[in-house]
């Protein structure tokens, strides 16, 4: 009895189809690109583009140090302007009560210019340039009238003819060397307050003196 082939209408001799899985042929997506099946694989670490990292950092602390600091030295400089102006009013002197009362102002603007400057605030330094510009510009005048002080002195009889006579001739040598001495100081006061503006992250807000 011949047997019946499972494969249907195949003849016994027939070879029969194996079971093999057909694997299609890859193609590449487009053109540039490896095959999936290569092996090929793609390497390396993602970097953030030239130019584009921010680093924060949080504000300079010498805004609020520089403040600090100018609010002891103001605090001293108005008990010694209220002294002085006490002083000129004893004398009777008008123009130095005057000059008194300019610093005793540069004073209290001295004072608030620091606590601005503790807070962060750009008019601060602003503030604070102009007082020592008034302050210095008061010092010079209060220089120039040291003969006027000296004769007070000498009809009050707090100074001697010969003294008189000696402070009279070093007057000049003494308002030189006092008003230079002040347009220095000035200058490097100037500086130390000016270093806020000149840190890149001084953390100073956009505010104005006037406007």
């Amino acid at each position: 009895m011949e047997g019946t082939s499972p494969w249907g209408d195949l003849p016994e001799d027939q070879p029969k189809p194996e079971d093999v899985t057909a694997v299609p042929q890859s193609v590449s997506i487009s053109e540039g690109f490896a095959p999936m099946n290569s092996g090929t694989l793609l390497s390396g670490t993602t970097q953030m583009p030239a130019g584009q990292v921010i680093y924060l950092q949080p504000p300079s602390s010498a805004p609020k140090v520089i403040g600090i600091l100018v609010i002891i030295y103001a605090v001293i400089g108005l008990l010694g302007n209220v002294f002085s102006l006490l002083g000129s009013s004893e004398m009777g002197n008008s123009t130095l009560m005057a000059l008194d009362l300019g610093n005793l102002a540069a004073g209290v603007a001295t004072l608030v210019g620091g606590v601005m400057l503790t807070k962060y605030e750009r008019r601060g330094v602003m503030l604070l340039l102009a007082a020592i510009v008034v302050s210095t510009l008061i010092g010079v005048g209060q220089f120039s009238m040291t003969e006027d002080l000296y004769a007070q002195m000498l009809e009050d009889g707090d100074m001697t003819e010969d003294e008189y006579d000696l402070a009279m001739e070093a007057n000049g040598l003494i308002q030189g060397i006092g008003t230079v001495m002040l347009v220095v100081c000035g200058g490097v006061c100037g500086l130390i307050v000016a270093i806020p503006l000149m840190i890149s992250n001084n953390g100073l807000d956009s505010s104005k003196l006037f406007g």
